[in-house]
């Protein structure tokens, strides 16, 4: 074994032995492995198995693939300010039902981050049962949100539309790849807007996705795509709430509609309500849950996770399964610490 491979092999024992089992719902995981960011921005990567692939290489582990089956995802996603005046990004992801996995990346040329991911697009979906615990490896690039250390927060939702495939003659990238460059590479959400409109954007998974920005100071945005343009909604004024599920908010975007039921309500309460604590942004989140189980259909569709990120404090509160019993406090300064809160 040559000396690269042995020190990429030291980190991933030491990356798999941070693996824990937080309750029957989530799993944490700090994460030491080169994943080499610059190298797949420079690639050319677009798909779920060239990411695969391109990790396959960087990690030099065979073993580890990526879910490439088709999303049918739901989503809702705000931001507010708390009465002290702390930034807040609250975000549901809905999607087939499984586990979910908290991850910190320490890159050496980048922000550190604490982001979520559905470990079903790692095939990995019950870390009690799995006998290739290589397949988390791919966490870095199968995160749909997160926050950095600079407080800058994103999330991911998808859309009804068809996928972006555009051709600008930017050097091509993909939806968690984006996810993953903003966290790493971006302060705030000017930083973030100027990052993706670098690159030239090929959705994954057979679906269209819009992206939640938030950071600290308080701006936020949604970037979307629309007959292959990138567009960018922004505030209108300073303290203003965006509200963001699973159509086009750009005038003129037209897709297949879901979550207007969703929107509305997070936008009603948000006019009563234009301050609200994190457990207040946790209830309005707990109030637009999704639990859908089709009778032609094997699978479920829920709210996997809530998660409130404070851009202010670059913290965390979750909740998974839809277990609204279990609030844990995350930090990014503290891998592996979760504290539940009362």
């Amino acid at each position: 074994m040559n000396a690269e491979k042995a020190a990429a092999r030291k980190k991933r024992d030491k990356t798999l032995s941070s693996l824990t089992e937080l309750d029957e719902h989530i799993c944490l995981l700090d994460y030491h492995c080169h994943y080499d960011l610059e190298g797949i921005l420079s690639s050319g990567v677009t798909s779920m198995f060239g990411l695969a692939r391109f990790l396959q290489k960087v990690i030099h582990s065979p073993k580890l693939i990526a879910n490439p089956l088709a999303g049918h995802g739901g989503c809702s996603a705000f931001n507010v300010r708390t009465p002290d005046g702390k930034v807040l990004m609250g975000r549901n992801f809905d999607y087939k039902e499984a586990r979910v996995l908290v991850v910190w990346t320490h890159p050496e040329t980048g922000y550190k981050s604490m982001a979520v991911c559905n470990q079903n697009h790692m095939i990995y979906a019950d870390v009690r049962k799995s006998r290739r615990p290589l397949r988390i490896l791919g966490a870095p690039y199968a995160s749909m949100d997160g926050i950095n250390e600079k407080g800058l927060a994103c999330a991911i939702l998808e859309l009804l539309g068809k996928p972006t495939k555009q051709k600008n003659g930017n050097p091509p990238f993909t939806t968690t790849v984006a996810l993953r460059g903003i966290l790493d590479k971006c302060a705030t959400v000017d930083e973030a807007v100027a990052f993706m409109e670098k690159y030239e954007m090929h959705d994954l998974l057979g679906a269209c996705y819009h992206y939640f920005l938030t950071d600290a100071s308080g701006q936020s945005a949604v970037v979307e795509y629309m007959d292959n343009k990138m567009y960018v909604y922004r505030q209108t004024k300073p303290d203003e709430s965006l509200k963001l599920t699973n159509f086009y908010i750009t005038e003129g975007g037209k897709c297949k509609e879901k979550g207007r039921d969703r929107y509305e309500k997070i936008e009603c309460t948000l006019n009563k309500n234009p301050v609200l604590t994190e457990n207040e942004a946790m209830s309005l989140l707990r109030s637009v849950e999704v639990y859908f189980r089709s009778r032609y259909k094997i699978y479920m569709i829920a709210t996997s996770w809530s998660a409130v990120y404070n851009c202010t404090d670059r913290s965390m509160m979750l909740c998974a399964g839809r277990d609204y019993t279990k609030k844990y406090r995350l930090s990014l300064d503290e891998p592996l610490k979760a504290v539940l809160m009362e």
